[in-house]
């Protein structure tokens, strides 16, 4: 029951924090990829079934995912191994108490303030030269985002911090199996799916709605209760 709950947490988390969060995190990604892909389409080829592959952007998606639920494995299989070498379960308390807490900010609009900004004082020139290359190899893959470089793309924009993300995998933490925290993740992705392709059709003012904010804003603050009690009762 409790890896259930952790999987309602991810897909409600996925779904409106998708439509509170990731149209401005993610959004340009999404809509600049949907540019470069129509411009990449011919006149001749143009159809209904093609303007909505175009829009879904798939390969992009998979390849987001697939980081997500990597990630979400790893985080589960580090926090098991290091509970069954220390013998305690407050590794998965504090990782949901965090959770919970990013969960009421976004409740509360990105008003809590977490943490600082944290500013490294050094420069390496092999840091600056991997970005840079980066940096072109991710510009070549928006040029045309199709197929195996869309995957890329999403693999590699998957690794992007974001405070939505930070809550799930915090989530994935407290899961008892790794492999049922990368499902979890993988659930967390596809929930995201359709705020970003609303956005893509130009759909994004459906998360101004009144009555679909106070929705979400119920959900979340569930979440928060619900994460928060789990954590009590593995303190007990």
């Amino acid at each position: 029951m409790t890896d259930l709950t952790l999987i309602f947490s991810l897909i409600s988390l996925g779904f409106f924090g998708g439509f509170t969060h990731c149209v401005g995190m993610c959004g340009p990604f999404v809509l600049t990829q949907v540019s470069n892909r129509l411009q990449k389409t011919s006149l001749e080829n143009f159809s209904e079934f093609k303007r909505l592959q175009n829009l879904a952007l798939l390969p992009y998606h998979l390849g987001r995912i697939s980081t997500y639920a990597l990630i979400g494995f790893f985080c589960a299989f580090f926090t098991k191994n290091v509970q069954e070498f220390i013998g305690f379960r407050i590794f998965s308390a504090i990782f949901l108490l965090l959770a919970a807490t990013i969960f009421l900010n976004l409740f509360l609009d990105g008003r809590l303030q977490i943490a600082g900004k944290i500013r490294l004082r050094f420069k390496s020139k092999f840091l600056e030269n991997a970005t840079s290359f980066f940096s072109k190899k991710i510009s070549v893959l928006f040029l045309n985002p199709q197929g195996l470089k869309g995957y890329f793309l999403g693999v590699i924009l998957g690794f992007i911090p974001c405070g939505l993300l930070y809550a799930a995998f915090l989530i994935a933490g407290a899961f008892a199996s790794p492999l049922l925290a990368g499902i979890g993740m993988i659930f967390f992705g596809i929930s995201t799916f359709p705020s970003l392709f609303l956005t893509a059709c130009g759909g994004h003012v459906f998360s101004k709605v009144p009555e679909f904010k106070f929705i979400a804003k119920a959900v979340i603050l569930l979440n928060v209760i619900t994460l928060i009690l789990m954590a009590v009762k593995l303190f007990n």
